[in-house]
C-alpha cells in the first residue's frame, strides 16, 4: 500500500553579508518536509545544484530588460521542449500585465533539475548575486527524461507554469503598488490578505483556463468553488485572514478559494486593472477596512451581499467544470 504522508513547503531568501564582492549576496532556500501516516518525519534529500555535474545556464529575453534564467542539469533541453517552456513563461508575463494593466519589473530565475527519483522530502539551496534581477526564484524537479511541455510534462512542472507562476507574478504586481498594505512577519495583520490572495488566484486560474482547460479544472476543483462559501462563518474568517495563523492546510486552501470567488464577483462590476489603478492613486495606506469600503463604493453591495453573489458564482463555476469534464 502506498504510504500516506503530509508535505510542508517552506520558501525563504536570506540576505547574506559578504566580505568580498565576489561572494553571493542572496541565498534562496526551499524545504519540503514529509511526515508519514504514523507521524514520523521522512528522511530529507539535500539538493545542491552548485555541486551537480553538467549544470548549464540558459538566458532568455522577457522584454523590457527582464531576464528569464534557467539553471539546469538537463543536457538536451531544446530537444525536450525548452523553447516551448520559455514561450509559456513569456505568455504568462503578457497575460498578467494585460489583465492587471501594470508592468512586471523583474525576471525569473528557474532551477530545473532532473533526478532519477523525486524525493518526498528535500532541502534546496542556491545563491545568486543580484536580487534586483529576479521577481521570482523557483525550483522544479522532474523525472529524468521527462518532457518539458505538453501533455507528457510532469505535474510538478505544469503546476508551476500554469498555476504557481501566474499566482506569484500577481504578488509581484501588487508589491509594486505602494499604498496597498501587506502583512509582514512579526507584525499585526493588515487584513488585506483576502484581497491580495484573491487577486493572485484569479490571475492564476485565468491563465490556466486560457492555456490548458483540463489543468484549469483540476486547479479550480482544489479550491472547492461549489461549497467553500456555503458556511456563513467563512466571510468573517476571510476578512480577518492573517499571514500568521493556526489554520490547517485544508482551511488555508478553503480561504484561498473564498478569496478567489469574492474577487471574481467583485471584478464582474469593475475590472481588475481599474481596481489596481484606483489603489495606486491613493495617497494614504490602504488597509482591510479601506478595501471593504472600496468594495461597497464600486459595487453598491455590502460584504455579506458580495459573499452571497460569490457563492452563487462558485456554484456555477463548479457545475460548468463538472460538465466540461464529462465531455
Amino acid at each position: 500500500m502506498k504510504q500516506l504522508f503530509l508535505t510542508l513547503l517552506l520558501l525563504f531568501a536570506l540576505v547574506v553579508t559578504a566580505a568580498a564582492a565576489t561572494q553571493p549576496a542572496i541565498i534562496f532556500a526551499e524545504e519540503v518536509v514529509a511526515i508519514s501516516a504514523d507521524g514520523k518525519r521522512l528522511p530529507s534529500v539535500r539538493i545542491e545544484p552548485q555541486n551537480m555535474a553538467g549544470m548549464q545556464r540558459h538566458d532568455f529575453d522577457l522584454g523590457q530588460e527582464r531576464l528569464l534564467r534557467i539553471e539546469t542539469n538537463i543536457h538536451n533541453p531544446e530537444q525536450r521542449g525548452l523553447n516551448d517552456l520559455v514561450a509559456t513563461i513569456r505568455r504568462c508575463y503578457s497575460y498578467i500585465e494585460a489583465t492587471t494593466g501594470r508592468p512586471l519589473e523583474r525576471g525569473v530565475l528557474l532551477y530545473l533539475i532532473e533526478l532519477e527519483e523525486i524525493p518526498y522530502a528535500y532541502s534546496f539551496q542556491a545563491s545568486y548575486d543580484d536580487a534586483s534581477l529576479w521577481g521570482e526564484v523557483r525550483l522544479a524537479m522532474i523525472d529524468r527524461g521527462a518532457a518539458l511541455n505538453g501533455e507528457e510534462a510532469p505535474a510538478a512542472l505544469t503546476d508551476l507554469l500554469y498555476d504557481t507562476l501566474p499566482h506569484e507574478l500577481g504578488h509581484d504586481v501588487l508589491t509594486q503598488i505602494p499604498p496597498l498594505a501587506h502583512d509582514i512577519d512579526g507584525k499585526d495583520s493588515e487584513h488585506t490578505r483576502w484581497f491580495i490572495e484573491g487577486v493572485c488566484e484569479i490571475l492564476a486560474k485565468g491563465f490556466s483556463q486560457r492555456e490548458v482547460p483540463a489543468l484549469h479544472r483540476r486547479f479550480l476543483a482544489l479550491r472547492n468553488p461549489g461549497t467553500v462559501l456555503a458556511d456563513p462563518r467563512m466571510q468573517t474568517a476571510m476578512l480577518t485572514w492573517a499571514q500568521n495563523n493556526e489554520n490547517g492546510l485544508v482551511r488555508e486552501s478553503d480561504l484561498y478559494g473564498a478569496a478567489m470567488l469574492s474577487m471574481m464577483a467583485w471584478t464582474e462590476s469593475v475590472t481588475l486593472s481599474e481596481l489596481l489603478e484606483e489603489l495606486a492613486s491613493r495617497r494614504w495606506p490602504v488597509h482591510g477596512a479601506d478595501l471593504v469600503a472600496m468594495l461597497q463604493q464600486t459595487t453598491g453591495l455590502a460584504p455579506q451581499e458580495m459573499v452571497v453573489r460569490a457563492h452563487a458564482h462558485g456554484r456555477q463555476l463548479n457545475d460548468k467544470a463538472v460538465l466540461a469534464g464529462l465531455h
